[in-house]
């Protein structure tokens, strides 16, 4: 299913299909986006982390989206799917919901609309997992319904100040999420 996204690009940056053939260049800008700004210097991280992030994308997602704030210090993975579904407002908060056993705490779910999509769920999260540095994996989950169709997008697990700065800029990327023609 085709959709449409906006997002801005001194944040986000939408990551290439692989069959494009493309990846070097698209590693090439993202470096290039720092070129100006306070992390100008650290290019080489950036560009490592553009490949990392490359490395995340998923068969069976319509596009996945690099946080890659340029005034801060940060990056991050973001997926989108939309599918179509004749069942879709039989769709509750429970078909977005981490397993419990993975969970850390009880996940903060509330509920979030779009003009797109007349219900949906935004869900945060803390895993039970943990990084190599002790931090907990952390993420969110948004789960969209609409007249016949479902959306979900969903972050890669980060460390708590990466998810909860990612999520703060999430909102309105997933508001403007829309089908295309």
């Amino acid at each position: 299913m085709r959709f449409a996204v906006d997002y801005p690009p001194e944040l986000w940056a939408a990551m290439p299909d692989p069959a494009a053939g493309s990846d070097e260049l698209w590693i090439a800008e993202q470096r290039a986006a720092f070129a100006g700004g306070p992390f100008a210097d650290r290019g080489e991280l950036f560009e490592r982390a553009a490949r990392e992030a490359l490395a995340r994308r998923r068969a069976g997602v319509d596009t996945s989206l690099l946080f890659r704030p340029t005034e801060l210090p940060m990056t991050g993975v973001v997926h989108a799917v939309l599918l179509s579904d004749p069942e879709a407002s039989a769709r509750t908060v429970d078909d977005w919901l981490p397993d419990p056993a993975t969970l850390l705490v009880d996940p903060a779910v509330s509920e979030f609309e779009t003009d797109a999509f007349e219900h949906g769920f935004r869900i945060a999260y803390v895993l039970k997992e943990r990084f190599a540095d002790g931090s907990p994996k952390t993420g969110f989950v948004y789960g969209l319904i609409g007249a016949g169709i479902v959306g979900t997008v969903f972050s890669e697990p980060a460390i708590q100040e990466v998810t909860g700065t990612m999520q703060l800029y999430t909102d309105p990327v997933v508001g403007s999420l829309r089908t295309a023609a």
